[in-house]
């Protein structure tokens, strides 16, 4: 028996809590601040300007460091599974995301601990996690660096995961 006017309807993906969605904004844009800001610093080599570049790149490092366990925090807290498809490429880029929000952080911390460039902008300073008589801080750094460079191509494969979900979101409306 056909229902008048009772084509297929779709269901919308649930919306994110406002809270998840300025978490993950926050977060994108630290990313790219970050990323913009180490790139530059190794550019520009010394000087001033460098300088505060370092310091500018560290402060927002850990604030980046801070807002991701923040954010996982609120995940496990609130249950949220995402909107994004359940697929397996879908939670391995995810889980490696947040994989890289972690470790190129504190590959970064080690790095200056290591160097014993601790301080931070506003008078503030990082706790030593890796002592400058341990050696190996210009490792420590050159592997944050292509981890960041990782974490920007994950970023990109992200973007992309979410535009093929929202295509398809689309297209199964129609």
């Amino acid at each position: 028996m056909a229902i008048p006017g009772g084509e297929a309807k779709t269901v919308a993906a649930p919306s994110l809590p406002i809270i998840a969605q300025a978490l993950h904004w926050l977060t994108a844009a630290l990313v790219l601040g970050l990323f913009g800001t180490g790139v530059m610093m190794k550019q520009i080599g010394e000087g001033h300007v460098a300088d505060l570049l370092y310091l500018a790149h560290k402060t927002t490092g850990a604030l980046l460091l801070c807002l991701v366990l923040v954010r996982i925090g609120y995940r496990l807290f609130a249950q949220l599974s995402g909107r994004w498809q359940r697929g397996a490429a879908s939670r391995l880029v995810h889980g490696l995301l947040y994989l890289g929000l972690l470790i190129v952080p504190l590959l970064g911390w080690a790095g200056a601990s290591g160097f014993g460039a601790r301080q931070l902008l506003f008078g503030l300073s990082l706790p030593e996690i890796w002592s400058p008589e341990a050696g190996h801080a210009e490792l420590l750094l050159t592997i944050h660096a292509w981890f960041a460079f990782g974490l920007i191509a994950l970023v990109v494969v992200h973007i992309g995961v979410a535009l093929g979900d929202y295509l398809t979101r689309d297209a199964k409306a129609d």
